[in-house]
C-alpha cells in the first residue's frame, strides 16, 4: 500500500487520520526543503542553512531565486587567504586548500552537519523520484558535482552581479580580493558537507556523466510549472473535459503566479516541482467531479497519495478562481482516511 511511490520509510502523522499511500512521504521532502528555503525579516535565512543570494537581497541580475551555503566565518579569514607577505609558493598552497583551512567553530560545526543532512534528504528524494525545489548556483554546486571547469568570475555573474562588475571595472584580481577569496572559500568548504551527504546516498561518483544543467534538472525537475505538461497527463473522472468548468480551471491555472502554482501542486500532489517530461510521470493527474457536495459553494478537495483534483461544477470562473485560490492557501491538513483519537495521539510512532 504505497501508491507507486518508492520509498525508505513510512510516515505516520500524528494526530491526522491519514494513510501514507504516498502523499504523506511526498509531503515531508516538500515541508522540509520549503523550511530550508524560508527567509525572515532582512531575507535572512530563518533556519541558517541557505541564504539568499547576493543578486536576490539586493534585487539585481536575472536568477535573483539562487541560494547559496549560509556564511558564518569571520573577517579575519578573508585577511588570511589574502596575506600577500607568505611566498608564491606558500600562497598557491593555501588558495589550493582554502576551503579545508575554514576556522571550525560550534557554529561552522553545525552548519557542515545541517548540510551534510540536507544532503541525505535530497538524494533520498531524488532517488525516489520525487524533484526539489532547491535552486543552488550552477558554478559552487552543479558544475562541482558534475566535475565541470569552474570559472570564479562567471560565478560571481551569476550570483553577484554587484561584485562581478566591480572586479570587471577594477581589474582586480580574486586572489587578491578579501570578500571574494572568503565567499568563494567558504561556499567550497560546505559545498563539501553538502556533497559528502549526497554521497551516503547516491554514488557521486557517476555524476561527471552528466552536464550540470542535467545534474540541475535530475535534483529539481522543472524549475517552472509548466501548465500544458500538466494537461497533457490529465485523465477525467465525471467530466469529458468540454464542460465550461474545465476550460475555466485550466485558465485560471495558467494565470495563477509561480507560487500560486507551486501551492496548488502541493495541494493536489504534495510536491512543489513537476517532472521534466510527460514519460517521467508515475501517474495520472486526475481531475474528478465532485458529487457528493450539493452546494456549489463547497471547495474542491484533493488526494496526494492519488495526485487527484475533486472539483465541484462551478458556474463561473470568478467562483471557481476564488475557491481554488482560497483552498490552496488555507488546507493545510490532507485528506482523511479514518478518525483519530486520543489513543492515537499518544501512541504516536510506536503505532506503526
Amino acid at each position: 500500500g504505497h501508491g507507486g511511490q518508492k520509498r525508505a520509510f513510512k510516515v505516520k502523522l500524528i494526530g491526522e487520520g491519514v494513510n501514507d499511500y504516498s502523499g504523506p512521504y511526498r509531503e515531508i521532502f516538500t515541508d522540509a526543503i520549503s523550511d530550508i528555503n524560508e527567509t525572515g525579516s532582512l531575507d535572512a535565512s530563518t533556519l541558517g542553512i541557505l541564504d539568499p543570494s547576493p543578486n536576490g537581497s539586493v534585487g539585481v541580475g536575472e536568477s535573483r531565486n539562487l541560494k547559496v551555503f549560509a556564511s558564518c566565518v569571520s573577517s579575519e579569514y578573508g585577511e588570511f587567504l589574502t596575506d600577500a607577505s607568505i611566498m608564491e609558493e606558500e600562497r598557491l598552497i593555501r588558495n589550493h586548500f582554502s576551503s579545508h583551512l575554514v576556522p571550525r567553530n560550534e557554529r561552522v560545526r553545525d552548519l557542515e552537519d545541517s548540510l551534510s543532512f540536507l544532503g541525505k534528504l535530497v538524494s533520498t528524494a531524488v532517488r525516489h523520484g520525487i524533484p526539489v525545489d532547491l535552486s543552488l548556483p550552477l558554478g559552487t554546486v552543479w558544475k562541482r558535482l558534475s566535475e565541470e571547469d569552474v570559472n570564479d568570475l562567471e560565478t560571481f555573474q551569476e550570483i553577484d552581479l554587484l561584485t562581478f562588475n566591480r572586479l570587471q571595472i577594477s581589474k582586480d584580481s580574486l586572489a587578491d580580493d578579501n570578500s571574494t577569496t572568503e565567499f568563494l572559500a567558504c561556499q567550497q568548504h560546505f559545498f563539501n558537507a553538502f556533497a559528502d551527504g549526497l554521497s551516503s546516498v547516491l554514488p557521486v561518483e557517476v555524476f561527471s556523466i552528466f552536464t550540470a544543467f542535467e545534474l540541475r534538472d535530475y535534483f529539481c525537475g522543472n524549475q517552472e510549472i509548466d501548465v500544458e505538461l500538466l494537461r497533457s497527463v490529465v485523465d477525467y473522472e465525471g467530466y469529458d473535459g468540454d464542460e465550461e468548468v474545465i476550460q475555466y480551471f485550466w485558465e485560471v491555472l495558467r494565470e495563477f503566479t509561480t507560487e500560486e502554482k507551486k501551492l496548488f501542486l502541493q495541494f493536489v500532489w504534495a510536491r512543489s516541482r513537476l517532472p521534466l517530461k510527460a514519460s517521467d510521470f508515475e501517474a495520472p493527474f486526475k481531475i474528478q467531479k465532485d458529487t457528493k457536495s450539493a452546494s456549489y459553494e463547497a471547495l474542491p478537495s484533493a488526494s496526494t497519495c492519488f495526485f487527484s483534483l475533486s472539483l465541484p461544477e462551478y458556474t463561473s470562473r470568478e467562483m471557481l478562481r476564488k475557491k481554488l485560490l482560497f483552498a490552496i492557501k488555507n488546507v493545510k491538513t490532507m485528506e482523511t482516511d479514518f478518525s483519530t483519537n486520543d489513543v492515537e495521539v499518544e501512541e504516536g510512532w510506536r503505532g506503526l
